[in-house]
């Protein structure tokens, strides 16, 4: 058995993670998916995270295969949720997820998001709120499948044309 698991992000890991956000940006871009193409998450973002201690990685065989960063403050575009959230408590929220382009296809998602909502529960989380492109098929399957439920959508910094569907696990 492969062991991994989940870690804080080290300013060391900074390349890694930008260079597996940038792969998540070509592979969205390729899709004809318009999440991440206006240059965010950038390099400074990324290095924001991690000063905040809110950015996580994964680890198999030794090597970086994921990151995500679980946030513990609200999520300003979350306040405008058109229908309501289940749960009026404190939350944690998962953005920036992404998994390496040479660890696709090893159902590394579903650990990476395991490994954040473990951590979150472990800190005093027992709701967690995620949200993603109405495009990208791919996020929502396996947010579905963590058995997150669909919310309504939102639309990020109130701009229409970025339009996201959100999701909430409580436990």
């Amino acid at each position: 058995m492969t062991l991994i698991y989940l870690r804080a992000t080290q300013m060391k890991d900074l390349q890694t993670v930008f260079t597996i956000i940038k792969q998540a940006q070509t592979l969205l871009k390729n899709e004809h998916i318009d999440q991440w193409q206006d240059g965010q998450p950038s390099l400074a973002q990324l290095q924001q995270d991690i000063l905040h201690q809110q950015s996580y990685v994964l680890i198999s065989k030794q090597h970086i295969c994921g990151t995500a960063v679980l946030l513990q403050q609200p999520e300003p575009n979350y306040s405008q949720l058109q229908t309501a959230w289940h749960s009026q408590t404190v939350y944690a929220t998962i953005h920036r997820f992404a998994i390496s382009q040479t660890h696709q296809g090893q159902h590394l998602g579903n650990q990476l998001l395991s490994h954040l909502i473990a951590l979150g529960y472990q800190q005093g989380f027992c709701n967690f709120r995620i949200d993603t492109h109405p495009n990208n098929l791919r996020m929502q399957h396996l947010i579905k499948e963590a058995g997150f439920i669909y919310r309504g959508s939102i639309c990020l910094n109130k701009n229409p044309k970025k339009p996201r569907l959100a999701y909430e696990l409580n436990l």
